[in-house]
């Protein structure tokens, strides 16, 4: 086997790194997940350990780059070069992704909480149907919003990368954020003007509803708590019984979900007592994320015609985003908008390193990203609240534990791939308490080395919450430039921001000049 080698002429200027927008987490501290680099891997379900053949190696696998070039001793392809990078001398790819999870129903309770007036609702009291149908909104989403695992996750990433050889230098940039409800507010959910809120609720009409006395949504017990809670503000028994009545039939109409019943049933008790009004209620999302800016320097190295060691060496520069929003002063949008604002900047630096072997219609990939666990220092958030008290949080350190990825690739053509890959870790995220460990399956057909068709689908194997997720993708090659897209989406929906989306999308697109 003949290996040339090549060295770089210079480097290239760092890239702005992605920076992305969102909501949840139990609290702040984790490590960066996995993400789907590149639109080849996209469209191939991030099923790329084993056969990627771009600068995208530098995340799948950096022992690609020892096979990138590599000729017999004839300058004829090798037996099993499978998919043909010895014919790659050099090249340069420009690329972006980005895409989100929505975890149970975060945007349906938040969305459902912001479309309430609750600054009507706190100032007038309960003086209609819709008023009171505010009220079990109110309490069905903030007891939503109080579950554990009620989420969204967004993520984005973008690179550039130049290779010559067996050497590759870029630019990449990886962020993730994520947010939750925390410090759930039960003193002050009264209403301002309301001193008998049983004769309020009982003195409402209610579209088709008929005093019967039969519960459709609380427990006997519930209902008893919430009717005692009643009298013990000044209420009579006989009008605490009409409010349970239509309060109870109310919940059943609006569609809330029974599982919450309890959680409702003590907020509107806290909403009896009336201790506090909503415009004075400190109802907080804690926003957490991390970004990150590296500059990678990869090389391979052939052993042999069939295996491949390579490496990276990368320096990284790494934001802790933390902040929190008052959930009464912000919609489902806005929320989004606010990750960023405050943030905490490390200099550090990562290595990562890979193996590659091919033989004849098989290759095998194993990765291991950032093996020295690099860490990076989380800010320090004060925030003014309502009462005009101060509250501080200190957003933990986030530290990148080691990731280790293996595939295996058949490849019967040099124009056909199937891949299949593991995580053999399971990777933290962003969202407290959820990882990922995805299992990928992906195909490429490159039909005449002109048109590239891919598909795949993947799934998390730590988690429930999302099912299997289908990619596809596809590549346009005009002789030495390609131009590459993919998406990935999920067949379940979420509602989120007033619209209902698939609770897994990702898209991805790169520009390439390959020779």
């Amino acid at each position: 086997m003949k290996v040339r080698h090549f060295s770089i002429a210079r480097h290239l200027s760092a890239l702005l790194g992605a920076l992305i927008l969102l909501p949840l987490a139990a609290a702040p501290a984790s490590a960066l997940d996995t993400f789907f680099v590149g639109p080849r891997a996209l469209g191939m379900a991030g099923a790329n350990v084993a056969s990627v053949n771009d600068t995208t190696a530098q995340y799948y696998n950096p022992a690609a780059f020892g096979f990138f070039g590599c000729r017999d001793e004839k300058g004829e392809p090798i037996l099993c070069d499978n998919n043909d990078v010895g014919r790659k001398d050099w090249g340069i790819d420009a690329g972006a992704g980005a895409g989100y999870r929505l975890h149970n129903k975060f945007g349906e309770y938040l969305d459902e909480l912001t479309a309430i007036d609750y600054q009507l609702l706190s100032a007038n009291g309960i003086q209609s149907e819709s008023d009171l149908v505010d009220l079990i909104n109110l309490v069905h989403s903030l007891s939503g919003l109080d579950q554990p695992g009620n989420a969204i996750t967004a993520d984005a990433n973008a690179g550039v990368g130049v290779r010559i050889g067996h050497f590759a230098i870029g630019a990449r940039g990886y962020a993730q954020a994520s947010g939750v409800v925390v410090d759930l507010d039960q003193a002050n959910l009264g209403l301002a003007t309301s001193t008998n809120l049983a004769a309020d609720i009982a003195s409402v009409p209610i579209t088709g509803y008929t005093a019967d006395g039969v519960l459709t949504f609380f427990t006997p017990q519930q209902a008893t708590d919430i009717q005692n809670a009643l009298v013990a503000s000044g209420a009579t028994g006989v009008d605490a019984a009409d409010a349970v009545d239509r309060l109870d039939f109310l919940a059943a109409q609006q569609g809330s979900d029974p599982a919450l019943a309890a959680q409702i049933a003590t907020l509107l008790t806290e909403v009896s007592a009336g201790t506090g009004t909503l415009q004075d209620n400190s109802t907080t999302v804690l926003l957490s994320g991390f970004g990150l800016a590296e500059v990678p320097l990869s090389y391979g190295y052939a052993l042999n015609d069939h295996w491949s060691v390579g490496g990276n060496v990368k320096v990284m520069t790494g934001r802790v985003y933390g902040n929190q929003v008052l959930v009464f002063a912000e919609d489902s949008g806005d929320i989004l908008m606010k990750t960023d604002e405050n943030y905490e900047e490390t200099l550090n630096f990562g290595i990562d390193l890979g193996l590659m072997g091919r033989y004849k219609m098989v290759n095998f990939g194993l990765v291991a990203r950032n093996i020295n666990a690099p860490r990076f220092d989380g800010p320090t958030v004060v925030t003014l609240l309502p009462d005009g008290t101060i509250k501080t949080t200190r957003f933990d350190d986030v530290t990148l534990d080691p990731q280790v990825a293996a595939g295996v690739a058949f490849i019967p053509l040099k124009t056909l791939t199937l891949e299949v890959d593991l995580d053999l870790t399971q990777n933290e995220t962003t969202l407290q308490e959820y990882k990922t460990q995805n299992l990928s399956l992906g195909l490429e057909w490159d039909a005449f080395r002109f048109l590239a068709l891919r598909g795949g689908i993947y799934r998390n194997l730590i988690e429930s919450d999302i099912d299997w997720v289908y990619t596809a993708g596809l590549g346009l090659n005009l002789w030495a430039v390609r131009l590459d897209v993919a998406g990935a989406f999920s067949d379940q929906q979420e509602e989120f921001d007033g619209e209902d989306l698939p609770k897994e999308v990702r898209v991805a697109a790169q520009l390439s000049v390959d020779f």
